[in-house]
């Protein structure tokens, strides 16, 4: 896959979108995240907050290149189907905030996350024959996400 200036500005556009959701959905759920989420009964091995903005600015680009990859895929029966795929991963993932932050609800947001993770595990599968590099890049947020399984596992567990 040969990727000149036009390309790299369409990359950069990707994950300028991204970014910008990401940080409006951050102001959107800020207010759950400053009055509700601080009352709840803390995992032992909860990160600091700050680490959470950090990290999915990190990973939304990683997201945002692997989305403007599967974009690019010349094979249209494989392209549709696996944007198709990226774009219910993406839904998934962007309205998580909302029902754990903003609407309380730590079980469901429980449930979410770990269809969340299904969805970015058949991405890595489905792409590793077309583009391994798409499979490569939905790893990081992969484990990130595993990782934000067991802790809201552990939230429900201790806010019953």
């Amino acid at each position: 896959m040969k990727t000149n200036r036009k390309d790299l500005l369409v990359l950069f556009i990707w994950i300028a979108v991204f970014e910008a959701v990401s940080a409006t959905i951050g102001m959107a759920t800020a207010g759950g995240v400053s009055e509700w989420y601080k009352t709840l009964n803390r995992p032992s091995f909860t990160p600091p907050n700050w680490i959470f903005p950090v990290m999915w600015s990190l990973l939304y680009a990683l997201i945002a290149s692997a989305g403007w990859r599967i974009s690019r895929v010349a094979d249209k029966k494989v392209r549709k189907p696996l944007l198709g795929l990226f774009a219910i991963y993406m839904a998934l993932n962007w309205t998580w905030s909302f029902v754990f932050f903003s609407a309380h609800e730590i079980f469901a947001g429980f449930v979410w996350i770990l269809v969340i993770n299904v969805a970015a595990l058949a991405i890595i599968i489905r792409a590793h024959g077309t583009d391994k590099i798409v499979s490569f890049l939905m790893i990081p947020p992969l484990c990130w996400t595993l990782f934000a399984a067991v802790l809201n596992g552990a939230y429900w567990q201790l806010n019953p």
